[in-house]
Formats: structure tokens, sequence, C-alpha cells
């Protein structure tokens, strides 16, 4: 009887096999998505500060000392109203806006992702509680 290639029942490893940890079942899925959603984010963002800019510069050219006054508006109501006028800085400002949500949503994926992708719930719990605490701490943004 041939045993050499036979695993033996306290052999915890298969024939050929290694001594490595299981990999996480979908951890190129979860790592494909976020850094989708990176790219994705980023180039959205570049695109609409681009469009903002390019109107801003259209309609009325703006001074150097109106550049150092202007604040990012963080009022949704008004940036909505000015993105719907076509108002450079409005547009320029949802950018803006688009590139802070950006790692925001990559969390959110991530939540989604770790839960009922990968079944993993230590860390569908972890990445939560970072994607509430940030959610929470931009609350208090002034």
């Amino acid at each position: 009887m041939n045993t050499a290639n036979t695993p033996s029942p306290v052999d915890p490893l298969p024939p050929g096999g290694n001594a490595s940890h299981a990999p996480v079942k979908d951890e190129f899925v979860i790592q494909d998505a976020a850094a989708w959603v990176l790219r994705v984010g980023v180039m959205l963002s570049v695109a609409v500060m681009i469009l903002g800019l390019t109107i801003s510069f259209i309609h009325a050219p703006p001074t150097v000392k109106e550049m150092r006054h202007v604040v990012f508006t963080t009022n949704p109501k008004l940036l909505m109203q000015g993105v719907i006028h076509g108002q450079g800085k409005s547009i320029i400002d949802l950018g803006l806006l688009l590139l802070v949500l950006t790692p925001i949503t990559r969390v959110a994926v991530s939540v989604v992702l770790f839960a009922i992708v990968d079944h993993d719930w230590f860390y569908t719990w972890v990445t939560l509680a970072v994607l509430l605490l940030t959610l929470i701490s931009l609350l208090f943004l002034h």
C-alpha cells in the first residue's frame, strides 16, 4: 500500500499543499469594488470641477480679490440652487463635495460587500462603526 500521497488523518495539509492561511473568500471583489468607487468618484468630481471652472471663466472671470474671499458652500439647498442656475462657483463646490463624499461612499460600499458578499461580520461591524463615526463628525462641520 502506497501511503506517500495519501494524507494521514492527523495531517492538516492536503497533498502538495502549503501551510498558508486560507484566503478571504471574495477579497478581490471587495478590493476591486472599493478601488472602482475611488476612481469613479475622483474622475467625476474632477470633471464637475472643470465644468464649473469653465462656466465661471465664460460668464465672468473672477478677480484675485474675489477668489480670496470665496468660501465653500455647505448648505445643500443653496448649492443645488446655484447648480440649477448654472453658477460656476456652485458647480465647483458640487465637485468638491463629490470629492469629499468619495471615500465615505467607499466605506459604505465596503460595509455592504463585507456583509453580503463575504459574510464577514467582524469587518462589517468595524467598517459600519467607521462609517457612522465619519457621518456623525460631518454633522459638526460649520
